[in-house]
């Protein structure tokens, strides 16, 4: 912005004097505000027993009788009255309340404890704070689930799945919700193998003796089926050597099959998968070139080798199964913990702690409250005082404390009133502004 005013300095100087037994004692005080742009000076006249908005230091925009408060600087209010003492009101804006939203769920706000109690709900649960909140009360529920990232124990470990790693659902049991990190091993790519199932995700409700399992078709789909050959229902070409050889195999979709070629008498007579791959679909046809055919030995080929793949010809991974879960698989913990009563005056950041011997003689249960658990809509506040006859009352920030201030410091003052007590008077104001605040 390019303006034509020149920011200076204001100056104050207060000077106090009296006369004691002849005795003159004179004090005099001065300060220097730099780079001020703005001094509102303004005599009203305001009615007897009517209070009125003087002006206001928590706008957003400066206005009539309007300074945001983040460019104040000094502030000074006399009353001009030589009988009369004149009320200071100052207003806070709305202060943080602090009060639990009531069904609020602080399972996101936990932790640590909970741990270890008995099954059930427990409502009512009341909480301790770790600095200034009081009087929330948690619905309290106790669930059990599988313990995370522990591996379960196999009973059925299918061999017909796709080398790799999967994140699957556990089904089956007394819970919901389970989920887990599967792993295929091909030590033998003709027989890749289900090795381990870590839980990743402990879902809810699972007891000792629930049995789970992971679905057909979860770990790999469109493997080739190695018990039995292809039917060799395309083109079949004539060849001149009699031998066995293992090939790769592909489709648009399928990879990392081979197969065994074996030729008699002069002809390719059976192509059975050996590797099962994955990812091949029935209808998609397999095919073995003539080259290929030829580099691998089968001497003088007379064509390409091709198969339309029937559905007995590939298949999904097979369903596999966990051991029966133990409780050395199982622990309890809270599920949910819903804001109950709200109580007042808890802050972003502020632990609240249940008792475990509340919670079915759990662990303490700690949650860390964050900005959605707790209102931030308080009541305004109000501090005020008197100013004597021909007296005045000097502020430089619009920050103050007092008994009914919330008790802290920096609390914002939004309107700052004055009130006639007995009869109408003058009043003069002065607000001293900065614009690079």
């Amino acid at each position: 912005m390019a303006s034509i005013l020149t920011p200076s300095a204001f100056q104050i100087k207060i000077k106090e004097e009296h006369v004691v037994k002849g005795i003159k004692t004179t004090n005099e005080t001065f300060f220097t505000l730099g780079n001020i742009t703005n001094v509102d000076r303004r005599i009203v006249t305001i009615p007897a027993q009517t209070p009125i908005d003087l002006f206001n230091v928590n706008g957003v925009r400066p206005s009539a009788g309007t300074f945001p408060s983040s460019s104040m600087k000094y502030a000074r209010i006399t009353n001009l009255d030589t009988t009369s003492s004149l009320a200071v009101s100052f207003t806070s804006s709305k202060s943080p309340d602090g009060i639990g939203v009531i069904g609020t769920d602080l399972t996101s706000s936990y932790t640590s404890g909970g741990v270890g109690g008995v099954i059930g709900l427990y409502a009512g649960v009341p909480t301790t704070a770790s600095v200034s909140g009081s009087g929330m009360t948690l619905d309290v529920v106790i669930s059990s689930s599988l313990i995370m990232s522990q591996s379960l124990g196999l009973n059925i470990a299918p061999d017909d799945c796709a080398t790799g790693t999967y994140n699957v659902n556990l089904i089956g049991g007394s819970g919901t919700g389970a989920t887990a990190q599967a792993v295929v091993t091909g030590a033998n790519p003709s027989t890749p193998t289900l090795s381990t199932v870590m839980v990743l995700n402990p879902g809810r409700g699972y007891v000792v003796g629930d049995l789970l399992t992971i679905a057909s078709g979860d770990l790999g789909t469109g493997q080739l089926v190695t018990n039995q050959p292809f039917t060799n229902n395309g083109l079949i070409p004539n060849v001149t050597n009699n031998i066995t050889r293992e090939i790769a195999v592909y489709t648009a979709t399928g990879q990392g099959g081979t197969v065994s070629v074996k030729s008699d008498g002069g002809v390719i007579t059976v192509v059975k998968p050996v590797n099962i791959g994955t990812g091949y679909l029935e209808n998609q046809t397999i095919t073995i070139s003539q080259d290929q055919l030829t580099n691998v030995g089968f001497g003088v080929v007379s064509s390409d080798y091709t198969n339309t793949l029937i559905a007995d010809d590939v298949a999904d991974s097979s369903a596999a199964s966990m051991l029966a879960l133990t409780s050395s698989n199982i622990n309890t913990n809270v599920f949910q913990a819903k804001i109950a009563a709200g109580g007042s005056g808890y802050e972003v950041g502020e632990t609240i702690t249940v008792n475990g011997a509340e919670i079915g003689n759990s662990t303490d249960a700690v949650f860390t409250l964050t900005l959605n658990d707790f209102t931030e809509n308080g009541a305004r506040s109000y501090w005020t005082m008197d100013v004597l006859p021909t007296s005045s009352l000097m502020f430089s920030s619009p920050q103050v404390t007092g008994s009914t201030f919330n008790g802290f410091f920096e609390q914002d003052i939004e309107f700052v009133s004055v009130y006639a007590e007995t009869e109408r008077m003058d009043v003069e104001y002065v607000v001293v502004n900065s614009d690079n605040a």
